[in-house]
């Protein structure tokens, strides 16, 4: 049974969380521009982007400074990471396009519709009990047809050969890079607790029920992985 209070945003984790995100996710601060890129050959130059688990603003600082008419609908259901990206949309003068929401993505309006969506390291904090196709298909039903959808998350089949390798490979990648002691022994022990990984096969079953049809996987490190969607017609 994984534990859903492992990973507390409200709490030290989330404290913590904008130091770790750039030391141990490989090519993290280069995902968000290479995502830019690809939601600017996709979408129109006046888009409304709903950024899913805003966390400590990172879409933000990309994507509102790279796209000076785009407007955002930020949510995450931990006021601490709200806040903080309230500053960062503050600082960086861009709080007119932004609009914040304390809440989870199934309590949006369904009828407001977006012409693209990122789920930026959010599912692989939900159990693989239903919450994973709850949290897909909230996001799908407040894209358009014929939207964006993006996917950033952790996963691997933990009973595959390579589940080992890689993950062995990213703690030595933690260590690379200077997170190391205590603060990776936490991390491990968070991991342990609190991730219900799910194979690449799995999330493709994922999102096609949730009605994205897959155009490509575009990011690739170690265990983490990104993949643009389109939501279909229907």
């Amino acid at each position: 049974m994984k534990d859903p209070k492992a990973f507390n945003f409200d709490g030290d984790y989330g404290e913590d969380y904008k130091e770790l995100a750039s030391l141990v996710i490989p090519g993290y601060d280069e995902l968000f521009i290479a995502t830019l890129a690809l939601l600017k050959e996709r979408i129109g130059p006046e888009s409304q982007l709903l950024i899913v688990g805003c966390g400590t603003g990172r879409e933000i600082e990309v994507f509102a400074l790279g796209a000076d008419r785009w407007t955002f609908d930020c949510v995450d259901p931990s006021q601490a990471m709200i806040e903080y990206s309230r500053q960062v949309a503050n600082r960086l003068g861009v709080s007119s396009r932004v609009r914040f929401h304390n809440v989870y993505t199934h309590e949006l309006e369904v009828s407001h519709q977006f012409d693209a969506a990122t789920v930026i390291n959010v599912m692989h904090f939900q159990k693989d009990d239903g919450s994973k196709d709850h949290l897909m298909k909230s996001v799908s039903e407040r894209v358009r047809p014929g939207g964006t959808v993006i996917l950033f998350d952790l996963h691997g089949e933990p009973s595959e050969p390579y589940f080992q390798l890689f993950f062995k490979a990213w703690t030595r990648y933690m260590d690379i890079r200077g997170y190391s002691g205590e603060k990776k022994d936490r991390l491990l022990q968070r991991l342990s607790a609190g991730i219900d990984y799910v194979s690449h096969e799995r999330i493709m079953e994922i999102c096609q029920n949730a009605g994205l049809n897959l155009i490509r996987s575009y990011w690739s490190g170690l265990l983490y992985n990104a993949w643009i969607f389109e939501r279909s017609d229907h």
